[in-house]
């Protein structure tokens, strides 16, 4: 279920879809909002009450409208000896990772996780410690009884 209506969107925009497109732009809209709703790990079109960020709104319509006025992705078009070019993105409705991030940030989600890290040491010093070196034969001291305080 799309979060952003026709209505939201076309305020954005000027209203510049018409009747015959209004269809097509709806399910841009779907798509878009559902692929929004991945990124963010949050769904807003649920009818929990959810309320949707304006940044996440925003960059849903910047897609649509995106997929709406290129829908075949072309990157150029030269019209002396006509030519284009696709673009290196796909076509249709997709985010650039500036976009997913801007949807991540918006609904609170970070890149930042943490990892549990495991010492060497042992539990208890009865002798010096020698690690390996991947470099030498020689191993390295590591700790001694002497570095306790």
């Amino acid at each position: 279920m799309a979060f952003v209506t026709l209505h939201e969107f076309q305020v954005r925009y000027e209203n510049t879809v018409p009747p015959a497109d209004e269809e097509r732009v709806d399910a841009f809209l779907a798509d878009a909002c559902a692929l929004a709703e991945n990124i963010a790990g949050t769904a807003y079109g649920d009818g929990s009450g959810s309320e949707v960020p304006g940044a996440i709104m925003s960059t849903v319509c910047t897609a649509v409208r995106r997929a709406y006025d290129n829908p075949m992705g072309l990157g150029s078009e030269t019209i002396g000896d006509y030519s284009w070019r696709v673009s290196s993105a796909s076509a249709g409705v997709y985010f650039t990772p500036a976009e997913s991030r801007v949807i991540r940030r918006a609904a609170g989600k970070t890149s930042v996780g943490t990892i549990e890290l495991q010492g060497m040491l042992p539990d208890t010093i009865d002798d010096a410690q020698y690690v390996n070196d991947a470099g030498s034969s020689e191993p390295i001291l590591y700790f001694d009884r002497e570095d306790l305080p």
